[in-house]
């Protein structure tokens, strides 16, 4: 298992890459074991398998930093002896530009999402002062997008950072107590949709860009 605060993500996924390739060919369990406590950027993450920039390996061919997440299956609690321990998920912020990974692991309730403010805190540094603003269109309807991302923008553009979404920011939404996922992809520019709950006005300020 891999602890080591120093480890950079390309060594982590290289550690995971051929863990898997030992139980491909062995189908023992320990070997199992060992491959699921290893970390692996998450399906739907940046770098994921969904993701078709997925086998960027080279930090240094990356402009900027970009938040993603690592996950492993095994991720024991301090003293818990791992081979008889249950499956629980772990997850840890990691930048795909850089190589940077976060030093703590998070588990339980909550876990990807603090992973991926973990990352957040990395990459974007400023995030969690941005405004919560209304939840941007998505491509679910491809046909009308580019009319309605264009108002998004012309409403709360003008409240974010200068060139923020271009750098792969994300966007604070409000969401219903059930659909607090951080969710990767959803900002305009290809960023994250973090959660702020539901409990947040909106500004007054996305009304006084319209002026």
């Amino acid at each position: 298992m891999s602890w080591d605060g120093g480890a950079n993500l390309w060594d982590l996924l290289d550690e995971y890459e051929q863990l898997h390739t030992v139980w491909r060919s062995s189908s023992d369990e320990q070997d199992r074991r060992a491959m699921a406590a290893a970390w692996s950027i998450g399906t739907t993450h940046p770098g994921g398998l969904s993701d078709e920039h997925r086998n960027r390996r080279d930090p240094r061919q990356a402009r900027l930093c970009e938040p993603t997440i690592l996950k492993c299956h095994w991720l024991p609690a301090e003293g818990e002896d791992y081979w008889t321990m249950k499956d629980h998920l772990g997850y840890r912020g990691a930048c795909l530009g850089c190589g940077w990974v976060s030093h703590r692991a998070r588990r339980g309730r909550g876990a990807e999402n603090l992973a991926v403010e973990d990352a957040h805190d990395h990459t974007h540094p400023g995030w969690r002062e941005i405004p919560v603003v209304d939840a941007p269109p998505t491509m679910e309807t491809p046909a009308s997008y580019k009319p309605l991302v264009a108002r998004w923008y012309q409403r709360w553009g003008c409240l974010l950072p200068e060139g923020w979404l271009d750098r792969g920011g994300p966007v604070r939404t409000n969401r219903p107590p059930m659909a607090g996922r951080h969710v990767p992809g959803r900002a305009p520019g290809g960023g994250y949709d973090l959660s702020a709950g539901n409990d947040i006005k909106e500004m007054e300020g996305g009304q006084l860009c319209l002026l």
